[in-house]
């Protein structure tokens, strides 16, 4: 039963031991400390059936597609391949696997190509998002101060936030043996 579809945001005290525990697993998992109360939330709800199974289930795959996304993008970054397309490199990089590929045409419901389709939406910004949180990305800006975006066709996205650098000392390559 859906009781609200608009997203909804609520405020959580935390004491100061609990948000530092908080702050230090999102520096070392490189997330958003937001994501992590997400998670455990949600995990907690599937866990005690306060989420059905099918929903239950779409989250554990949208988290897949999301998480295995950022790790390319890191894997990317540890070869010597970053470029201001990281999104869009490390996106075509999981396109070569048909898992990662079958799940995401599951997610979206309809042809990964097709414009328009509103499943599509939600986890490619979730993508881009965790892309630069998950290698310190830092977004390129326009000549206004404002993030660039990068338009693309053909593509199972239709633009992306150009990243100008990243956190070369967590995920840089290593210097030769």
């Amino acid at each position: 039963m859906t009781l609200s579809t608009i997203p909804l945001k609520y405020t959580v005290p935390f004491t100061i031991a609990a948000n530092d525990g908080l702050l230090g697993a999102a520096a070392a998992e490189r997330k958003e400390p937001t994501e992590i109360i997400q998670r455990a939330t949600i995990n907690y709800l599937i866990e005690k059936g306060y989420i059905d199974a099918d929903e239950a289930e779409r989250f554990k795959l949208f988290w897949k597609l999301v998480d295995q996304t950022v790790l390319a993008a890191q894997t990317i970054c540890r070869e010597g391949g970053f470029s201001r397309s990281i999104t869009l490199d490390a996106i075509h990089l999981c396109m070569k696997d048909e898992n990662w590929l079958d799940g995401y045409r599951r997610y979206v419901k309809d042809d990964i190509f097709k414009n328009g389709n509103p499943e599509k939406g939600p986890i490619n910004r979730e993508i881009g998002f965790r892309i630069r949180a998950g290698i310190g990305g830092v977004v390129e800006k326009g000549d206004n101060n404002k993030s660039a975006t990068v338009k693309v066709l053909g593509e199972i996205i239709q633009s992306y936030t150009p990243m100008a650098d990243y956190d070369r000392k967590a995920f840089g390559p290593k210097a030769a043996a």
